[in-house]
């Protein structure tokens, strides 16, 4: 080992050997999401949260048109063979899962796209509580709700920063690294000034933790310490993972954590507390996902607010995610054909109520998360495991440095067992020994969440460990929050397990509905707040002297996951 390499090594250690206890009401837990951010201190009892969005004004010389960003928009949707493919993929999911009677189905789906096409808007006549976000005072940016409320015809650019659990890197405007990180420092700073009330002064008495994706690029890892370190000036700080957090929050050891997010859903086994590398897998599709598709259906069925276009109009997007959360279920016991009514309020003019028949679509769209040719998602790879590469200039023991030098430990998971990457997802396993049986994957098509989560399982050591793991399946995130989803998902997992090659297996099944009475949204966050005061976790803090001295290599010492088989 060279010197200098071992004297910082050294160094490390004798650090963590002589730690100051972190007291729990200097903990600040921030877990960034695509869509929300949640905050609050280890000592609190639930997170707050704001939309993680900003919008900055544009300088009076900028004179590019820059379409707004919609939740909704995804490239590739609107040719032939997307339509063909949804098509198909619904045929399938009306004839074989939701109706039992063909016959008297096509009826009330016939029933309500009649009543929906006779439905006009009645005008109201109370003031529209929605309101453009008032910028007369000209200010240089504006952060959360009222970020997602300034008109379009204002001079500012709205930004989210991260997307699909990672930063949202792109080659528009304010898609850079630098411009990423400038706008996470700004809402973070934002949202511990005005939401937590606490002085961006005094955080250098303050210590943070960070919740981050499994899979999360480990480059951004490294900009979003500094972000706390550098940028905020928090004392220390700790990188916490999403399902070693979520399985503290709920109380458990040992479980199998699905995420499911607004763009992405990520699958990952916890064994003793820790998070197997071999067992993660990427669905690239989540709850934004539902939300198009539903529209979609609602679109075949007549959908009466005809002006609607959540694809270019933000308000719009808001009301149909809204409509989805408020409407869809998987519960086979809610009646299909029932009346309801939304109104459509624009800032400036009067709401407008309208009454919607809902038929199946209200089921059809949540059965996409087992059926995902329903989002008709083509040309994209929608099935993967974490990439492995890890290359780092300021990391002298990265993967190259550690491929290069002959070491092995860069390619492998608990005990023996190889990572997966990609080649493994699309062809026969010959790598890891599996008890139960799962389907090929094909990566364009799509995996649904029920297959993903026994392949996932199937890929973790004994039989005794997998019974484990089907036994806590824990449930996360805001995309598949729908009445009934969760019976579904245990439902469909002990039926494919029945007719497997090990249907004992069967009888392990159990999806964790709700854990202690808490928001499944916010379970994550709690953990992370449990895990961040434990006294076996003291030694684990990064200090602002030791990553300003020794940088991104304190995080291998102190990380709790192995830094250089993660990503």
């Amino acid at each position: 080992m060279p010197r200098g390499v071992k004297a910082e090594t050294e160094n490390i250690e004798s650090t963590a050997e002589n730690y100051e206890t972190v007291h729990a009401g200097t903990i600040i837990v921030l877990h960034p999401g695509s869509t929300t951010l949640w905050l609050g201190r280890a000592t609190d009892h639930a997170p707050f949260s704001i939309p993680h969005v900003i919008a900055w004004k544009k300088p009076q010389s900028c004179t590019i048109q820059q379409e707004p960003q919609s939740l909704l928009c995804r490239p590739g949707l609107n040719g032939k063979e997307s339509k063909t493919q949804q098509e198909l993929a619904l045929s399938i999911v009306e004839q074989g899962i939701l109706t039992k009677k063909a016959k008297k189905q096509q009826q009330l789906q016939d029933q309500v796209a009649m009543f929906n096409a006779e439905s006009y808007p009645t005008v109201l006549d109370e003031v529209s509580h929605n309101q453009w976000t008032n910028v007369s005072h000209s200010p240089s940016y504006v952060v959360g709700e009222q970020a997602m409320f300034i008109n379009d015809e204002d001079p500012y650019t709205l930004h989210w920063p991260m997307k699909g659990g990672s930063l949202n890197l792109h080659s528009g405007i304010g898609g850079s690294l630098s411009c990423i990180c400038a706008n996470l420092e700004t809402i973070w700073a934002y949202a511990i000034e005005t939401v937590l009330n606490i002085p961006l002064s005094s955080l250098k008495f303050h210590n943070a933790v960070l919740i981050v994706p499994d899979m999360f690029n480990k480059q951004h890892i490294k900009e979003m310490l500094n972000i706390l370190l550098c940028g905020l000036g928090f004392s220390s700080a700790i990188i916490q993972l999403e399902s070693v957090s979520s399985c503290f929050g709920c109380g458990i050891s040992c479980g199998c954590v699905v995420d499911v997010g607004h763009e992405k859903t990520y699958i990952s086994c916890i064994e003793d507390g820790l998070s197997l590398p071999s067992s993660r897998m990427i669905l690239h599709y989540g709850g934004n996902d539902i939300t198009r598709c539903f529209y979609w259906l609602l679109r075949k069925m007549n959908f009466p607010y005809k002006k609607c276009n959540p694809y270019h109009d933000k308000l719009d997007a808001y009301l149909i995610k809204e409509l989805k959360e408020t409407f869809c279920h998987l519960n086979p016991e809610i009646p299909a054909g029932q009346i309801h009514e939304f109104q459509v309020h624009r800032p400036g003019v009067k709401p407008l109520l309208f009454e919607l028949k809902l038929g199946d679509e209200v089921m059809e769209a949540p059965m996409a998360m087992f059926y995902p040719q329903l989002f008709g998602i083509i040309g994209e790879v929608l099935v993967s495991a974490p990439s492995l590469h890890y290359d780092d200039a300021e990391d002298l023991f990265d993967d190259k440095q550690l491929l290069e030098s002959g070491s092995r430990e860069s390619k492998t998971g608990k005990g023996d067992q190889p990572l997966m990457d990609i080649d493994d997802l699309t062809k026969p396993n010959e790598k890891i020994s599996m008890k139960m049986t799962t389907d090929a994957i094909n990566t364009e098509k799509g995996l649904g969440i029920d297959n993903a989560i026994i392949r996932t399982i199937s890929c973790c050591g004994s039989e005794e460990t997998q019974l484990k793991l089907l036994s806590n399946i824990l449930v996360i995130g805001g995309g598949f929050m729908f009445n009934g989803a969760l019976t579904k998902l245990q439902e469909r997992l002990k039926s494919k397990l029945l007719h497997s090659k090990t249907p004992k297996m069967a009888d392990s099944v159990e999806v964790i509905v709700k854990a202690r009475d808490t928001d499944i949204r916010t379970i994550c966050w709690k953990g992370g707040a449990v895990l961040s005061i434990l006294d076996s976790a003291q030694e684990l803090w990064i200090s602002q002297h030791e990553w300003n001295a020794i940088g991104v290599r304190v995080l291998r010492e102190r990380s709790l996951f192995l830094w250089s088989s993660d990503r």
